[in-house]
């Protein structure tokens, strides 16, 4: 690769980052993406893509302004995408059950009823064992009751991140299969980024690498606390019709998938930068599957998945100019909830660059002078 000069490079080729070339693009920025491996070849790629910005880290604060911010922008950004590419992210409402098998499960959700409640675009209620049955007759006999959750949604996260990228080539940014090996700066502004083949001048640079953007601690000294957490995913065929309704129970998840598979997830494992399943994770996977729908447990294993999403200390997203530096931006952090917050994040960095300042609702709490 030839030396270059571009107004942004954007270091990762997950959702954030090709969110954000797409925005950045569109404004009419010169834009680099650089990826190590392929687009959307890690979290981005392989993510369930539930939209639910009712439940999480940060919820309901600090976050919940913010997630429904992206919520909103989520069903906007997939008309947007596909018009422009004719990929289509899949974006669909999804109903959720949250299944309660003891009184600490029916407790913990009625906690968290009342404040849902006020929340004006969903619809969430206690409903009895009977209705949860009826609303998904998979579900498990034993289930006590279930929190039923109207007007959640899911995309397909690697047609997202897919459409998102071509969508930025199209208005003139370049995807270059290149490993970042560092960056070249003076005081405290980039001045390149620095690859295998050559160097590529930059007015800004972005690093979204998810838990590999804890390498820009070497680049430039600057700490940045952020560490993979493995999730392992089940993809499986099932007879009979598709489930009416996702289920849910203790952060386990199963739901019909446009590719026709019930996927069903996900663990959470401290296990460094390995990213392989394994028969452990897919064991815990199919036992609480089993808790929950029975008659699901006994589908056909068609895929098994891994991926190392990236999670800061206190489970929000990282987003921002780094402190100390002028041009160097981080968009990471998002953990489970990165398909979801993927486009705040991206909004968030996009407008810092274009008008150095951002009107997304919650931006404030995601800065990463938190750390310092």
């Amino acid at each position: 690769m030839r030396d270059a000069a571009r107004d942004v490079v954007v270091i990762g080729a997950g959702i954030v980052g090709s969110i954000s070339s797409y925005l950045l693009s569109r404004s009419g920025l010169r834009v680099t993406m650089l990826e190590t491996d392929a687009l959307g070849s890690h979290a981005s790629g392989f993510a369930f893509g539930g939209l639910d910005p009712l439940n999480g880290h940060g919820l309901p604060e600090p976050l919940l302004d913010f997630s429904l911010y992206c919520f909103g922008r989520h069903w906007a950004m997939a008309r947007e995408l596909q018009r422009a590419t004719g990929i289509d992210p899949n974006f669909q409402p999804r109903n959720r059950l949250y299944l309660a098998f003891d009184d600490n499960d029916v407790s913990q959700y009625d906690a968290n009823v009342a404040w849902m409640k006020d929340v004006s675009m969903f619809d969430v209620h206690w409903v009895d064992a009977p209705s949860a049955r009826r609303l998904e007759p998979r579900v498990n006999p034993e289930c006590v009751g279930a929190l039923y959750q109207q007007g959640a949604a899911s995309v397909d996260a690697y047609r997202l991140t897919l459409a998102a990228a071509r969508a930025a080539e199209r208005h003139g940014a370049e995807l270059v299969l290149q490993r970042a090996t560092g960056i070249e700066y003076h005081g405290g502004r980039v001045d390149a980024v620095t690859c295998p083949d050559g160097r590529i001048e930059a007015g800004a640079v972005i690093v979204a690498m998810g838990p590999w953007s804890q390498i820009i601690t070497d680049w430039c000294g600057t700490p940045l606390p952020v560490e993979p957490l493995k999730g392992q995913i089940l993809r499986m065929r099932y007879d009979g019709p598709p489930l009416n309704a996702a289920l849910n129970y203790r952060g386990n998840y199963v739901d019909s998938k446009s590719d026709g598979l019930a996927w069903a997830g996900s663990t959470e494992e401290e296990a460094g930068f390995n990213a392989h399943p394994d028969s452990k994770g897919r064991d815990a996977i199919l036992s609480h599957l089993s808790r929950m729908a029975p008659d699901l447990a006994n589908a056909a294993l068609m895929q098994h998945t891994a991926c190392l999403r990236p999670v800061t200390p206190d489970g929000m997203p990282i987003v921002g100019r780094l402190p100390g530096w002028d041009n160097l931006y981080i968009a990471t952090g998002a953990g489970r909830k990165g398909i979801l917050w993927s486009i705040g994040m991206s909004d968030i960095i996009t407008q810092l660059i274009t008008r150095e300042d951002t009107q997304v609702t919650g931006a404030e709490h995601l800065t990463p002078t938190r750390f310092t």
